[in-house]
């Protein structure tokens, strides 16, 4: 039988192409902060910081605080919950459904930004 060792191979050549692609892994999707901008210089990241901060302050801060400091009734603050980047997309793509993508994404990068620094202070003290 011929036919389903032919399907497999088609099936696994179909799947290793999928996997080749560009955001195909998790560190390659747009939800991953070191691919979103590989390219972005200092100053590029500055601006996408800058974005994400004055929408944040906008649309969340009155909940979670300029910093994601402000404790919350359904549990820690922002910035001391772990959250993995793809969590994290998702919830911001959730909350701001009417902005841009890459609105969603400087408000992600701004995120990231308190939540590693809540990290570092907590692992140097």
């Amino acid at each position: 039988m011929k036919t389903p060792r032919a399907i497999c191979v088609a099936a696994g050549l179909m799947l290793a192409s999928l996997a080749a692609q560009p955001g195909a892994c998790p560190e390659d999707s747009p939800a991953h902060p070191a691919v979103l901008h590989p390219q972005a210089d200092a100053a590029e990241r500055g601006r996408l910081l800058a974005v994400g901060r004055k929408l944040f302050v906008e649309r969340c801060s009155r909940c979670h605080g300029e910093r994601g400091e402000k404790s919350l009734s359904t549990g820690l603050p922002l910035s001391q919950r772990k959250l993995m980047p793809e969590h994290l997309a998702q919830s911001v793509k959730g909350r701001l459904q009417d902005s841009t993508e890459e609105e969603r994404r400087a408000v992600q990068l701004y995120i990231e930004s308190f939540l590693n620094q809540e990290s570092r202070e907590r692992t140097s003290n």
